[in-house]
């Protein structure tokens, strides 16, 4: 009998303190035990943007959690499936803040050749090659470095590579590629070191523009085009820099002129080349008559004492030639020595 009453005892006194303890004050945001719900994360987790419609928004969507036909997750992982547009509310929805995609108006560029265009009748060409009748150019020592100079000569036969050899006036020719999607050649010019590079080059068709890409060191880019004051950029580590291009030459170095030159030659003309390893080139699918054809060579380069470069003007030849049908005439030319 001792032993029951103390059993029953017992499980009194358990059932007291599991009563009593239902009289506990409940958990507070913020307290010690504060799981996650407290003051600091209610604020985080909510959007005050002085619309009182906020409330009334985030009720429904609380009301309605748990209810998604789709089964990703609702409104907090996504909904629709994936937030109607990847996000659902709490990421942006379709319509975050509100937000609508701008339209757009962009004048189409006029691209049209200015001559007759044609796809009979265009089987001459004219090809030679384009050397350099003084001593080779060594590289250049500079504070930077030792780079190469401008005017590089094979030594074989004295040929000048990369030298820029175009027609700009036609009477009747092929097409430029694609008028409204055209095919870019050239603008595109890449820090290395002590140099921007390729050294010369082609870009058509126009208008166009130039991307210079950085290295790993930061620098102040020159940019140059003909008859215009030059603009500075600031080019990061790996960072890019881009800007309308023109027709004609266009000069990009260093603002402090330590950093080797690259030129661009902007042309309104798909009848081009430049020159190999040897000095030869070839300009094709031309209509029998006669032409100008323009030799540019970018301008040799010296090194001063506080290294740096200086330029002369580039090197620049005309001649003028007589091509007939379905043959190949032979023009070679040397370049001016200064």
């Amino acid at each position: 009998m001792r032993y029951l009453r103390g059993v029953r005892l017992g499980w009194f006194v358990v059932v007291a303190v599991a009563c009593g303890s239902n009289t506990r004050a409940p958990l507070k945001p913020g307290d010690d035990h504060d799981e996650g719900a407290g003051i600091l994360a209610g604020a985080s987790t909510k959007l005050q943007t002085g619309d009182p419609t906020d409330d009334k928004l985030a009720d429904n969507r609380r009301a309605n959690r748990g209810t998604n036909p789709y089964g990703y997750g609702g409104d907090a992982y996504g909904g629709d499936p994936y937030g109607g547009a990847y996000g659902g509310d709490p990421y942006g929805g379709t319509s975050y803040a509100r937000w609508t995609i701008p339209q757009w108006n962009y004048q189409q560029p006029n691209r049209t050749p200015r001559y007759t265009v044609t796809a009979t009748g265009l089987d001459a060409s004219i090809e030679g090659t384009v050397t350099w009748p003084g001593a080779i150019p060594g590289k250049l020592a500079t504070a930077c470095g030792a780079i190469d100079n401008p005017l590089k000569v094979a030594a074989a036969n004295h040929g000048v590579r990369g030298v820029i050899v175009y027609i700009e006036r036609v009477t009747s020719g092929r097409a430029i590629p694609t008028f409204t999607k055209p095919v870019t050649v050239g603008g595109v010019v890449t820090k290395h070191g002590c140099a921007f590079g390729p050294t010369a080059q082609i870009a058509i068709p126009l208008p166009t523009s130039v991307s210079i890409h950085g290295d790993a060191q930061r620098t102040r880019v020159r940019i140059t085009p003909t008859g215009a004051a030059p603009k500075l950029f600031e080019l990061q580590e790996g960072g890019l820099v881009q800007t309308e291009l023109k027709a004609g030459v266009t000069k990009i170095d260093g603002e402090d002129g330590k950093l080797a030159a690259a030129w661009v030659v902007g042309l309104e003309t798909p009848y081009y080349a430049i020159t190999d390893d040897t000095g030869h080139y070839r300009i094709e699918e031309l209509a029998p008559g006669t032409y100008d054809v323009t030799f540019w060579q970018a301008p040799i380069a010296t090194a001063g004492v506080d290294g740096v470069l200086a330029y002369g003007s580039p090197l620049v030849v005309h001649r003028a030639i007589h091509v007939d049908a379905s043959r190949r005439a032979q023009l070679s030319v040397a370049l001016p020595a200064r």
